[in-house]
C-alpha cells in the first residue's frame, strides 16, 4: 500500500513480476483479469454499450431496495408498494417490482462471498437462512453496505430483517 502511494514504479515492477515472473496461479490471474476489465469498463470515454446490469445502477438499486423494505420490513401490500414507486398497481407493474426485489434477493445473495457461505448461511429445505448472530458480525456488514448499498451504520435492525428477508427468497447456490 505505501508503494502505491509513494513510489508507484516499483509498486507497478512487483506487480508485474508478479503477474508473469512469481507465478501467480490460474486463478490469481483470473481475478486480475477481472479487476482490469472492471476498471477499464469504469474508465471508458464512451458510455457502454448495451442494458446496464441492475446492480451496476445505484438508481435502480435504491429504488429496488426500498420497495424490499417497505414490503418485507414495513409489511406493506403490493400494491401501496407499487404506488410509492410512482407506478399504478396494476397486475404487470405488481410482477415488475416483484421482479426487481428478487433481483435484489439474488444480489444480496451473491454478496456474501463462497468462502463465508458455510459459516453465514445454513441452506435448508424452506430455502436459505441466517445462522444466529452472522449479521452482528462487522466484517459482514461492512461487505454487503458495500456490494449492496445497505446502511448498516444508520439502520441496522431494518437492514438486517431485510437482508434475512430477502435471503429466504433467493434460490439457487452462491455464484463460486
Amino acid at each position: 500500500m505505501l508503494y502505491g502511494d509513494f513510489n508507484r514504479a516499483v509498486f507497478l515492477e512487483e506487480i508485474l513480476n508478479f503477474i508473469s515472473g512469481f507465478g501467480a496461479t490460474k486463478a490469481e490471474l483470473s481475478a486480475i483479469r477481472t479487476a482490469v476489465q472492471k476498471r477499464t469498463r469504469r474508465l471508458a470515454k464512451r458510455p457502454l454499450r448495451g442494458r446496464p446490469r441492475a446492480g451496476e445502477d445505484r438508481e435502480w438499486m435504491q429504488r429496488a431496495v426500498a420497495a424490499a423494505y417497505r414490503k418485507h420490513v414495513l409489511g406493506w401490500s403490493w400494491s401501496r408498494v407499487t404506488e410509492a414507486m410512482g407506478m399504478k398497481p396494476t397486475k404487470p407493474n405488481i410482477r415488475t417490482v416483484q421482479r426487481q426485489i428478487e433481483q435484489v434477493a439474488e444480489i444480496i445473495a451473491d454478496a456474501i462471498p463462497a468462502e463465508w457461505w458455510e459459516t453465514v448461511v445454513v441452506s435448508g429445505r424452506y430455502g436459505r437462512k441466517l445462522r444466529e448472530g452472522a449479521l452482528d458480525a462487522q466484517r459482514l456488514r461492512l461487505w454487503l453496505c458495500n456490494k449492496t448499498g445497505l446502511r448498516f451504520d444508520t439502520r441496522p435492525e431494518e437492514c438486517k430483517k431485510l437482508v434475512e428477508a430477502l435471503l429466504r427468497m433467493s434460490g439457487g447456490s452462491p455464484l463460486l
